[in-house]
């Protein structure tokens, strides 16, 4: 277990907390648009620093699922009203529940990595972010448009606090896995919403079918004109699906 960077957004004696494990190679700034729309609607939002990345240490370079999930154990509330999981976040939110590391009232993955076949697929992708990912706002605005230049700068600095082998370590070390079969054991533990885009490299066509027969239509949420972050790219549209879990009612409404 490491002491882990912790960013909070909003009154700490609010009265729902939301939790969000950003992505690899991201940090918790990553998660600036939502939380600030949440903090201004009276939420707390708490995005921690993954061992190795952001403002966290590497500890003693073990980032192992076990890890990973007992550093988050020990730094942020375990049981919030939303726990928000984004990519390789959603992979290790998806592990805390059925560990029982995370009891929240509610889950939202967003994209998330719920499979790799090997390790050489995620040691490819961080291999090309390494070697092509723009390293300043302008750069990154034009791979991604839809942010915001505040977006853009907490990427900037992620990437100047990253050191790749730590997140090689993490996405691909820990690889093979396939959470797709439990997904309905997850669901039913408590509400859960999968938010994707039209073209998800992590979550194919046939994987987006395979969940809205095993969790329910109203589950899936897949999103139009976004990209792979989706809170920074349909901020609202995230920040509705947030306050209706968080509420209790995104599935009755």
């Amino acid at each position: 277990m490491t002491t882990l960077n912790v960013m909070r957004w909003g009154d700490r004696g609010a009265a729902k907390t939301v939790v969000a494990l950003h992505g690899i190679t991201a940090n918790g700034g990553a998660m600036t648009e939502p939380a600030r729309v949440l903090a201004e609607r009276g939420w707390q939002l708490i995005a921690p620093d993954m061992r190795g990345h952001g403002e966290s240490t590497r500890a003693d370079g073990d980032f192992s699922f076990d890890s990973l999930l007992a550093d988050f154990k020990a730094n942020v509330p375990t049981e919030p009203d939303v726990l928000i999981g984004h990519s390789f976040g959603g992979t290790l939110a998806q592990l805390g529940v059925l560990s029982g590391v995370f009891r929240p009232k509610a889950l939202l993955l967003e994209d998330p990595v719920s499979y790799f076949a090997d390790k050489a697929t995620p040691k490819g992708m961080l291999d090309w972010d390494e070697a092509n990912m723009p390293r300043d706002i302008e750069g990154l605005l034009k791979f991604n448009p839809g942010w915001s230049r505040r977006d853009a700068a907490w990427k900037v600095v992620s990437m100047q606090q990253i050191d790749f082998d730590d997140a090689r370590a993490a996405f691909a070390g820990n690889a093979p896995w396939d959470l797709r079969p439990r997904a309905a054991e997850i669901a039913a533990r408590q509400p859960t919403v999968w938010v994707l885009p039209e073209e998800s490299r992590f979550v194919p066509p046939d994987d987006t079918e395979r969940l809205k027969r095993e969790v329910g239509e109203r589950a899936v949420v897949v999103m139009p004109g976004v990209g792979h972050s989706i809170h920074r790219d349909a901020t609202e549209a995230f920040v509705d699906i947030v306050e209706k879990l968080g509420a209790g009612t995104w599935f009755t409404s």
